[in-house]
Formats: structure tokens, C-alpha cells, sequence
């Protein structure tokens, strides 16, 4: 994969990521005046691992950065890569996308936004990505089940709305840490990048590479130290563009394998389905919020480590847990990046990762709940 950048797109890129960096140190140095509407507070639920009120409207500033570097982008570069931006209907997906992030940033400063209504939006997301601009699924990798996807055509329009919407709170959920969304991010980006450069596909490659100067931009200020959290509109921004670059690629690209798609977001699509199956056997609803996601579990371990030995864990159990975490979820996107137009690879690819995810949480969960504890994935009654 090249990914060498032309000059013409370093400015671009670089405004992307100042502006992201500039509205983020904005928010961080006025919070005084806003703190009492957007903060975070560490008691107001089970999966909160940060330590003091935080802004949590850090989504403006990805926002900022990726409306800055695309504008930027339509003054200062070619015309040959300005026709495969016009290409991607990127005003169609910006409409489609708003009503989404105006609930997230509702949320943030109320949260008391119902996750129904959140998922209604998500939804209609999608309907509007499909019918707007053309993100559509059209082939599972499956040749039965693409056979059936041709010959009823609501099928693929349900396959994209519940992949948009999917992946939209899959991000949110994965928000847990500091940094640790912005570095999921930024390796799935880099990687749809590269392989959009492999291919071809220079709209998709530009906006990749400004999704990621922009997350850029706000780690600034959320690694190692949390001093400005994403949110709900920001994880549904990342999560949505995402969705819409993984979906355009594989449509785009026919030898692209659709079990790319699955793989590149693989970690947080495990975290959410495991998730809502651990609290419906535990006989809560699927929705309820817990601390005993994958990040979650590595910050409790952190922490009862340095408490046991006495030892500061390096960057802190906050930081600490997240690069760990990061570190696991990246290897299935770097490995779906040296084969995505191989199914069986791809399919192996996904499979394995499932069952690191299921090895690695029960590994961490003894420490902190007990063997008992974690023995939930037995039929034992509870």
C-alpha cells in the first residue's frame, strides 16, 4: 500500500487537524462556563473511569477539523481529486449524518436523551446515506445469502441501515477510555486509507486521511490525560464516517471482500454484541450500562495491581488500560490490511479475533470479580 502524500494535501490536512486542535483547547480552557451543562461527572455511571467533571462535547472539535479539511481541501487541491470527492456526495452525507450528531450533542448536555430515539436517528441515518448518496450493502461475501440480498431488494436496505446505525453506537461504546477511541480511530482509518490508495479510490483516501487529522487534532487533549472526552456526538460522528468509507469501498471495489468491511471494525462490533449477550444472561436489559467491558476490566486490573504492589502503573490505570486495549484491537485491522480481497483469510481473520476477545476478558475478569464470576458463559443458573 503507498500512502505518500501529495503537498497539495498536507495543508489541507494540516488545517484539519489545527482546527480540530484549536476548538479543543477552546473548550478545555473555557470549561469554567460551560462545565456545569457538559460535564462528565465520574458518579453518574457503573462504566465512568475518569476521576473529575470533564467536558464531554469534544465532538465539536472533530467536527471543526473535518469540515475544515474537506473545505480546505476544495480551495487548495487538484481538480482530478476534487471530481472523486464530488464522486462521494459528501453534502448528501452531511445532511444525512446532522440530525445525528444534534441528538449527540442534545445527549451530551442533557443526557437524558432515550437510547430508542437515539437508535430511531441512527437509523434514519442510514436511510439517508442509502437514499442520499448511495452507501449500500449489496453483497455479504456469502454467495446463498447474496443470491437471497438480490432477489428481495429490502434486503440490503436493512443490512445498511443496521451496519450504519451498528456501528454508530459501537464506537459510543467503546468510548470508555482516555484515548481510546481516538486510537481505534485513527488505526481503522489509517488502514481504510491505505487500502483506498491501493485501490484506486482517491475520494475515500482523502477522507480518511481528514477524519484522521481531525481525531488527531482532539487526542491532543484526551491522551494521556483526559481533559476533553468525544461523546455521543462525536463517537456517532467517527462511527457513521466509518460506516460510510467501509461500506463505499467494498461497493466501489467488487474484489474488495465484504469480510474486509467486518474485520477492519471487528473489535467494537465484538464489545457490543458480547455486551448486550453478558447483560441479557445476567437478566439485565441489553442496553444497561456495566464496567465490565474489555477496557473496563483492564482498568480495574490496573488499578488492583498498584494498589496490591504499591507501584505507579506507567501513564496511570486510565491510559494504561487503554493502550492495552488498543494494542488488542488493532491486530485484526492490521491483519485484514495485508489480505482484503481474501474471504477465507478475512473469515479466519474474524473468527480468531472473537475468540481472543471472549480468552482476554474472562482472563481479566478473575482478578477483579472473582473465578465465580466470571463463569457466566456457562448455563449454570444464576
Amino acid at each position: 500500500m503507498n500512502l505518500s502524500i501529495p503537498i497539495h494535501f498536507l495543508w489541507p490536512l494540516c488545517i484539519a487537524f489545527g482546527a480540530a486542535a484549536a476548538v479543543a483547547w477552546l473548550l478545555v480552557h473555557t470549561r469554567d462556563l460551560h462545565l456545569h451543562l457538559t460535564g462528565d461527572h465520574p458518579e453518574s455511571g457503573p462504566q465512568k473511569l475518569h476521576d473529575e467533571p470533564t467536558p464531554r462535547i469534544g465532538g465539536l472539535s472533530v467536527m471543526a477539523g473535518l469540515v475544515a479539511g474537506l473545505v480546505a481541501l476544495y480551495v487548495l487541491a487538484p481538480p482530478v481529486p476534487l471530481a472523486a470527492l464530488d464522486a462521494l456526495q459528501l453534502f448528501r452525507l452531511g445532511i444525512g449524518f446532522l440530525p445525528l450528531f444534534a441528538l449527540g450533542l442534545i445527549e451530551d448536555v442533557s443526557k437524558a436523551v432515550s437510547v430508542r430515539l437515539r437508535m430511531g436517528v441512527s437509523l434514519v441515518a442510514g436511510l439517508l446515506a442509502y437514499f442520499l448518496a448511495g452507501v449500500r450493502i449489496e453483497s455479504l461475501g456469502l454467495p446463498v445469502l447474496d443470491v437471497l440480498m438480490h432477489s428481495l431488494p429490502l434486503v440490503p436496505l436493512s443490512l445498511t441501515l443496521v451496519a450504519v446505525a451498528g456501528l454508530v453506537h459501537a464506537m459510543n461504546i467503546v468510548d470508555g477510555l482516555n484515548g481510546l477511541l481516538a486510537g481505534i480511530t485513527l488505526v481503522i482509518l489509517g488502514v481504510l486509507a491505505g487500502v483506498s490508495a491501493a485501490f484506486g479510490e482517491t475520494g475515500l483516501l482523502l477522507l480518511a486521511l481528514t477524519g484522521m487529522a481531525a481525531t488527531l487534532g482532539f487526542a491532543v487533549f484526551n491522551f494521556p490525560r483526559g481533559r476533553l472526552f468525544c461523546g455521543d456526538a462525536g463517537a456517532y460522528l467517527i462511527g457513521y464516517l466509518i460506516a460510510v468509507i467501509v461500506i463505499l469501498l467494498v461497493l466501489r471495489q467488487k474484489t474488495i471482500s465484504p469480510w474486509f468491511a467486518l474485520a477492519v471494525v471487528i473489535h467494537p462490533v465484538t464489545e457490543t454484541l458480547y455486551s448486550a449477550w453478558r447483560r441479557w444472561r445476567q437478566g439485565f436489559s441489553p442496553t444497561h450500562p456495566d464496567a465490565r467491558h474489555m477496557h473496563s476490566l483492564w482498568a480495574a486490573n490496573l488499578r488492583q495491581r498498584g494498589d496490591e504492589s504499591g507501584l505507579q502503573v506507567w501513564l496511570g490505570p486510565n491510559a494504561g488500560a487503554s493502550w492495552r486495549t488498543q494494542a488488542v484491537a488493532s491486530l485484526p485491522v492490521l491483519a485484514a490490511a495485508t489480505c482484503p480481497t481474501q474471504t477465507l483469510a478475512l473469515q479466519g481473520i474474524c473468527l480468531a479475533y472473537v475468540g481472543l476477545f471472549v480468552v482476554v476478558v474472562r482472563l481479566l475478569e478473575r482478578p477483579v470479580y472473582g473465578v465465580e464470576a466470571s463463569r457466566f458463559l456457562t448455563d449454570e443458573p444464576r
